[in-house]
């Protein structure tokens, strides 16, 4: 197995990727500056030193102290790979769920680095169909009723997710005798 597909980034990891990323997309100069992603992830400069030097030595970014960071060609799918998972996630929970931006966005951010691709991908081809034009107009209404009922209280279906078995009766068990002390023998001659 050759080091790129035994590669399993920690969600943190991820989090500093999708920053990189984002933070080069966003200006003209191709490169992250440290200070950018440290308020981009809400975290200090010695956590963002330390975490740009591991994904340095996994090969995924460029980075040398006091100079701009930029993604390797692998460091830029896998920052790719996670802003599709967070923006497939964001879109079918705000879309389809119905939970509002924020909630969607703050849900997807905590999904994405342990739902599968396959999974992901599946979520993607569901949201595209129910939320075409002119396609499932009726599940729609029916889940942005059902959604409210939740939202309001007046549904719990959760409550018939899972009931317990009936457990069997039990027969009672036999009484054990209890076995009688064994008596001293006592001696002939003392008596």
């Amino acid at each position: 197995m050759d080091a790129e597909t035994s590669l399993r980034l920690t969600a943190s990891q991820e989090d500093y990727l999708e920053a990189i990323k984002e933070s080069i997309d966003e200006t003209a100069h191709g490169h992250a500056h440290t200070s950018d992603i440290a308020r981009r992830l809400n975290v200090k400069m010695p956590s963002v030193t330390n975490a740009l030097g591991v994904l340095r030595e996994f090969g995924l970014i460029h980075y040398d102290t006091n100079k701009p960071v930029t993604l390797t060609e692998r460091g830029e799918r896998e920052a790719l790979r996670v802003i599709r998972r967070h923006l497939v996630l964001t879109r079918f929970l705000r879309e389809v769920i119905r939970l509002g931006d924020e909630a969607a966005s703050q849900t997807a951010c905590r999904v994405e680095h342990v739902i599968d691709d396959c999974l992901v991908a599946r979520l993607a081809v569901l949201t595209d169909a129910l939320t075409a034009p002119g396609r499932c107009h009726a599940l729609r209404k029916t889940l942005r009723n059902r959604y409210a009922a939740l939202d309001a209280g007046r549904l719990d279906v959760l409550e018939g997710v899972y009931t317990p078995p009936t457990k069997p009766i039990e027969q009672p068990k036999p009484k054990r005798r209890r076995a009688k002390p064994a008596q001293e023998e006592v001696p002939h001659d003392a008596q």
